[in-house]
């Protein structure tokens, strides 16, 4: 490396000693501003600096090696750094299973210990003194092979202990286990002629027997149970093994010495298990409500134990709450779901703790989490205020435990008959659904606002909220309803070192919170205050309890009435097709605004149009964004409107309005008795409110045979959607010729300043201003302005016979446009549409994308083409563009993209061609690609565009 550093310094230096050789004085001093005396010495001391490179060329180059040198040494202690923290990670992670896997050992020790306890007493105190009393059939009867199982579990026990006396996380007990697991199916024979009856009968039978037991009755021997309690535990212990050995396993890395034993003797453990509960399913499980009772609910004055409730298993498995992932024992009841946690005290006695319980009715419900990048294998199940999300081990646990709860669920539905066609949505549950997060901005920072969807079977409403906002919503409620059972919303950040895993968390969090409050009793009682918190109309609840059938029956008759419409033929527009498909995939969530009663919160709002055209129109808590754009459409005379969304523009922040969202409203009722920063911060967003605009455009773009109909019969259409043109080349959103600007530009002067095209004609005068208005300044200062003079003043004589013949042509299909003005407008209107149609950057939505090199590389493989970070994903109806300085890098159609979805901080999806591999475009707005990406698929889907 050195001697190539030599050769080139070396060969850099002949060139310039070179070139100073070669330069004639003379012409050096014609073409200089310096006196000669200054020449000579400039020349001097240029050879001089020239002569001490050559010289000093080996001092740079050790120089140079040694800065090398010294940069891999810091990326050498960079790496070392690196490798310390992700080897101290992963040994906290390791240490605090290490510790868990202690208390479960733990667990299973004292519970042995405990366990023996109680058969040593009915040993003691009633197997060998009853020898005298029952015959051996009586006794075996009684007792089985009980006597056997003790000495078995004794030895076990033995075994366990010392092996537990030195514990560290290295110790295995796998192999213990494995030792054991076949001696224990002695309890089948204790298992197979179980009965708790017999106990009750024999004492009958005996009156001798009846008095013995009833002596150690009377002293409470049993603490508070009875001999039958005591005889069933054997056939409730083998269960237990099952249930630690599993949360022994959870908590044991794959690379530990004793996972793959405990994996096994857990199968063998299982399978004992399985034919125990076969023999055993009712007593056992009969007898496990009076266990939990026992252990969890006595101490709280809870009773569970009813007639109807039966128990049904338990596993081991994590919830999601506020701060963190809690690992906890689930146990499922056939109308109630009990948690409890493990007690990692060494000081307490009892090793579970009771940590959460909800019971099911025929208002309960599931739900299924799509995966995320953090969060996988998750469902939920809610019931009126509480609800419960679980994270599984693997979809194989949670497909069979979601099954389990929707049986469960279902079977109580059925029992309340509760499952008709027809149902009473007042009797529904609100469900929330996390739609996605949009990043925003403020003057001082970023921040994420969640968008909600909330069900409410016949409705669909959108709510915009952020996690902070909900947490005073939280502290207020309990404030005002002390007893209301809401999730707790914690400040703390469980996963704050990955912000995406966060808001993933945050967004499931925030489903179950909303609809906690929303199906909460007390909220519904008194709704007002949490309505106008949330900005839903107040009529909330009056409206989810209307039937739906109306609006099912008109959107079946719409049905019929498309398959003999004109989508069997070629004659179609962008208007039919949008509603067709709106209507076919959502029900309208909203009622219609001529419906609504006059309401004394209304307000008037300023529509904004890109023909410089605005409007004032009254709103109400009660309208979503979809009747606002019916509304202005009606008042601007707009025929068609589905193509069109609201953009509400603060500053540099640019929302796009969804039908559903809540209109946006302004309040100036803020109280400034508060504190300095309160008030400050209070005054930079009215600044903020003041530069806000709400404005109406053109969103979705179909291909031209779509769009023409619609706008060529349309003149409020075709005026907006040409003003929108001009602002997109304004904005440089197309890439165009230097004769293409010049054209638009005369289209420009007619359509905006016909007086000034006119004039053009009469004074001979081009108003160069009004064009620079049009034409980017890039674009402009790449010719001169004479230049463009010349040549829009000798292209407007062309467009204007152009639109006089058109006019001349077609004379009675313009006798509704009296004024020759207006025709020459819609002509030029139509003339521009026309012609950018034809523009391949036409119709696009474009987004700011980040492409990583992972990413660049898989696509650039594939697709032999070059692509840059920094770029521009442009969504069209059929096809995904990747764009730089509107140069198309590639091309991908809608139909080859699968599985897309959108994070916070980037969008995924997968390609046909490449099924094994993500692509990940960087961007704060995937959940916008997201939509635009379903909207546009299924009409290119439907209608085979």
């Amino acid at each position: 490396m050195q001697n190539q550093l030599s050769l080139s310094i070396e060969s850099n230096n002949s060139y310039l000693s070179d070139q100073m050789d070669n330069i004639e004085i003379t012409q050096f001093n014609q073409n200089s501003f310096l006196k000669e005396e200054e020449q000579s010495k400039l020349l001097s001391d240029i050879q001089v600096v020239c002569q001490r490179l050559s010289q000093s060329a080996d001092h740079y180059i050790s120089e140079l090696v040694e800065q090398t040198e010294g940069l891999i040494q810091q990326i050498i202690l960079i790496q070392s750094y690196y490798r310390m923290y992700s080897c101290k990670i992963k040994y906290q992670k390791r240490k605090k299973w290490a510790r868990y896997r202690k208390c479960v050992i733990q667990e299973l020790v004292d519970s042995e210990f405990t366990y023996l306890k109680d058969l040593e007493l009915i040993i003691v105190n009633f197997y060998n003194p009853l020898q005298e009393i029952l015959t051996e059939t009586q006794s075996k009867l009684l007792f089985r092979n009980l006597k056997q199982i003790y000495l078995l579990n004794k030895q076990f026990l033995f075994e366990i202990s010392e092996r537990f006396s030195n514990f560290t996380q290295h110790t295995c007990f796998g192999k213990i286990f494995d030792k054991y697991v076949q001696f224990f199916k002695i309890y089948f024979e204790y298992t197979s002629g179980f009965s708790i009856e017999i106990v009750s009968n024999l004492r009958r039978e005996i009156p001798q027997l009846n008095n013995f037991i009833s002596q150690f009755e009377e002293i409470d021997i049993f603490k508070g149970g009875n001999l039958e309690s005591y005889l069933i535990k054997p056939v409730q212990r083998l269960p237990k093994y099952v249930l630690l050995l599993k949360d022994l396993i959870k908590h044991t890395w794959q690379s530990h010495p004793d996972y793959d034993s405990l994996q096994e003797s857990l199968n063998k453990f299982i399978e004992v298990n399985y034919k125990i509960d076969i023999l055993m399913d009712n007593v056992l499980k009969n007898q496990m409500l009076f266990e939990l009772q026992k252990l969890f609910f006595d101490s709280i004055n809870v009773s569970i134990v009813e007639s109807t409730r039966r128990y049904i298993q338990s596993e081991t498995i994590n919830v999601l709450v506020s701060k963190q992932q809690k690992s906890v024992i689930v146990y499922i009841c056939n109308d109630m779901i009990i948690l409890t946690q493990r007690n990692q005290n060494a000081l307490v006695k009892q090793h579970e703790k009771l940590y959460e319980y909800i019971y099911l009715n025929e208002k309960s419900y599931c739900k299924n989490k799509p995966e995320t990048q953090y969060c996988k294998f998750l469902f939920t199940v809610s019931s009126q205020e509480q609800s419960i999300t679980f994270i599984c081990q693997d979809f194989e646990q949670k497909q069979k435990l979601l099954n389990l709860f929707e049986s469960l669920i279902n079977n109580i539905k059925m029992k309340n008959n509760k499952l008709e066609i027809v149902q009473q949505y007042d009797d529904q549950p609100i469900q929330v659904f996390a739609k996605g997060t949009e990043l925003r901005k403020s003057l001082l920072k970023s921040y994420t606002v969640y968008v909600m969807i909330i069900s409410t079977g016949a409705q669909n409403l959108t709510l915009l909220t952020r996690y902070s906002s909900l947490i005073k919503l939280e502290q207020m409620l309990r404030k005002q309803f002390h007893e209301i059972s809401i999730p707790h919303l914690s400040k703390n950040q469980w996963a704050s070192n990955k912000k995406t895993q966060l808001i993933e968390a945050r967004k499931i969090i925030i489903e179950n919170f909303l609809e906690a409050v929303l199906n909460s009793p007390l909220i519904k009682q008194n709704p007002d205050q949490v309505l106008k918190y949330l900005e839903l109309p107040p009529s909330f609840y009056e409206t989810i309890t209307s039937c739906p059938n109306q609006i099912l029956l008109e959107r079946e008759s719409l049905r019929q009435s498309m398959k003999y419409s004109s989508f069997n033929s070629d004659d179609i527009s962008l208007s039919e097709t949008l509603k067709f498909v709106r209507n076919s995939n959502t029900i309208r969530q909203t009622m219609h605004h001529k419906s609504l009663k006059v309401s004394n919160q209304t307000i008037n709002i300023k529509i904004m149009f890109l023909n410089e055209f605005y409007i004032y129109l009254p709103t109400s808590p009660e309208l979503r964004v979809a009747d606002l754009i019916q509304m202005a459409a009606e008042v601007i005379k707009l025929k068609s409107y589905e193509d069109f969304k609201f953009f509400l523009i603060q500053g540099q922040d640019i929302r796009i309005l969804d039908d559903e969202d809540c209109i946006p409203q302004i309040q100036f009722n803020k109280s400034y008795q508060e504190g300095i920063i309160s008030r400050i911060s209070f005054i930079i967003k009215e600044r903020q409110k003041s530069d806000t605009k709400l404005l109406l455009k053109k969103y979705l773009y179909l291909p031209p045979k779509y769009e023409q109909k619609d706008y060529q019969s349309d003149l409020v259409r075709l005026n907006l959607i040409s003003h929108q043109a001009f602002d997109n080349i304004k904005n440089m959103n197309y890439k165009l010729t230097f004769s293409q600007y010049c054209v638009y530009s005369i289209y420009y002067l007619i359509i905006k300043y016909y007086e000034h095209f006119k004039l053009t004609f009469t004074k001979q005068s081009l108003p160069i201003h009004i064009v620079k208005q049009l034409i980017p300044d890039k674009i402009y200062k790449q010719e001169k302005e004479q230049t463009w003079i010349q040549e829009i003043y000798t292209t407007i004589g062309v467009v204007k016979q152009e639109i006089e013949g058109i006019i001349k042509q077609h004379d009675k299909n313009l006798q509704a446009i009296k004024k020759v003005e207006q025709q020459f407008q819609y002509i030029a209107e139509l003339l521009l549409m026309e012609s950018l149609q034809q523009n391949q950057f036409y119709g696009l939505q474009n987004f700011k994308i980040e492409i990583p090199n992972a990413t660049k590389d898989i696509l650039q493989k594939q697709f032999k083409c070059q692509l840059e970070t920094n770029s521009i994903l442009g969504v069209k109806f059929d096809r995904f563009l990747i764009i730089h300085n509107l140069d198309i890098k590639l091309e991908i159609l809608i139909k080859d993209i699968i599985n897309p979805q959108p994070f916070p901080f980037y969008f995924q999806f997968q390609l046909k061609q490449i099924q094994n591999e993500k692509i990940i475009l960087k961007t704060p707005i995937g959940l916008e690609i997201q939509k635009l990406y379903e909207l546009y698929s299924n009409i290119t889907t439907t209608f085979m565009i």
